[in-house]
């Protein structure tokens, strides 16, 4: 097992982090600065198959001259009773079961049915493409619409096309890009991870000036699509609910068009003494879990406030 360092993105950023590679495929991040937490990397998007037994990186853990304070895994869909006698807690995941396409469009919202017949009226047009030159240009242009979205700073927003290229070519065994076009121009895509039964959304974006015209519902209905062309079961979404947050547009977005929330069992193994204090405590959870709401929300909103008033200063400066 060697240590080194690995470049990684993080929030739109490209950072070093220390790594220990446990073989050819599988490296395990170690993340933190006081309590070092390791997970391996990527381990969402990589198929079961390609996952060695947690509990054999843990006992190679043990015999790292460094090992991280905890090591964390989550166990993956359809499998989600709890098999290991580790520290458990729940996470969950977005999902959308799918019998079929049909089935599936007769059981979302109402309203969202009129939004994927809207976008069709409206002209717009949802196909696989490949990932080309012109299909990352494409991705600039969107990114490149507006420095804030979801009322923070985008990450993407002005990346050089050589970064957009790179971070977007990931997993090209398992990849299907999926393009919304208007008019021959791209106002919107999915970057689409099959792994067998489980389909996960590892981007969806779309332009807000093409907002009246639904192109992520369109998008989202075409992933469903070639979910049941795949045989794949199920379709994922990032979390249902991140953190205690339970009250968004983006939770509404995914209740009505059909996804569900499914709890994932997450496991905490500590391999050190700063570890196991960690975890009796919850130090593990992190400083904005232990933040309560009656806080958290106002200062969200003032970030949202915050970030709008930067990009119109900023716009300001330029004309």
């Amino acid at each position: 097992m060697s240590s080194q360092v690995q470049s990684i993105s993080a929030k739109g950023k490209q950072i070093a982090v220390p790594a220990l590679h446990l073989g050819p495929k599988i490296m395990v991040l170690i993340r933190g600065t006081f309590l070092k937490v390791g997970k391996v990397h990527d381990e969402f998007w990589l198929h079961p198959k390609d996952l060695p037994d947690p509990t054999e990186i843990i006992e190679k853990l043990k015999k790292a001259s460094y090992p991280p304070d905890l090591f964390t895994f989550e166990q993956k869909l359809p499998d989600v009773s709890p098999k290991y006698d580790y520290h458990l807690e729940w996470d969950n995941l977005a999902v959308i079961k799918i019998d079929s396409y049909n089935s599936w469009l007769s059981e979302i919202d109402r309203k969202a049915r009129q939004a994927i017949t809207r976008s069709q009226r409206k002209g717009v047009v949802t196909k696989i493409v490949p990932f080309t030159d012109e299909l990352v240009n494409g991705i600039c242009s969107i990114y490149n619409e507006t420095p804030v979205r979801q009322g923070k700073a985008f990450w993407h927003y002005n990346k050089p096309f050589s970064v957009v290229k790179h971070e977007n070519g990931t997993y090209p065994e398992s990849s299907v890009f999926v393009g919304a076009y208007h008019e021959d121009e791209l106002i919107g895509f999915i970057k689409l991870i099959m792994n067998g039964e489980v389909a996960s959304l590892m981007q969806i974006l779309s332009k807000i000036s093409h907002a009246d015209k639904n192109p992520t519902n369109a998008l989202l209905a075409k992933a469903v699509e070639i979910c049941e062309s795949k045989q794949a079961r199920y379709l994922t979404y990032g979390n249902y609910v991140y953190g205690s947050k339970d009250q968004s547009s983006l939770i509404d977005f995914k209740r009505h068009n059909g996804f569900e929330k499914i709890d994932i069992p997450t496991y905490y193994v500590p391999l050190t003494i700063k570890g196991r204090v960690a975890l009796r405590f919850g130090l593990h959870k992190g400083m904005r879990m232990l933040i309560p709401d009656s806080i958290r929300t106002p200062m969200l909103k003032l970030r949202e406030k915050w970030y709008h008033f930067r990009s119109q200063m900023k716009r300001s400066s330029n004309c």
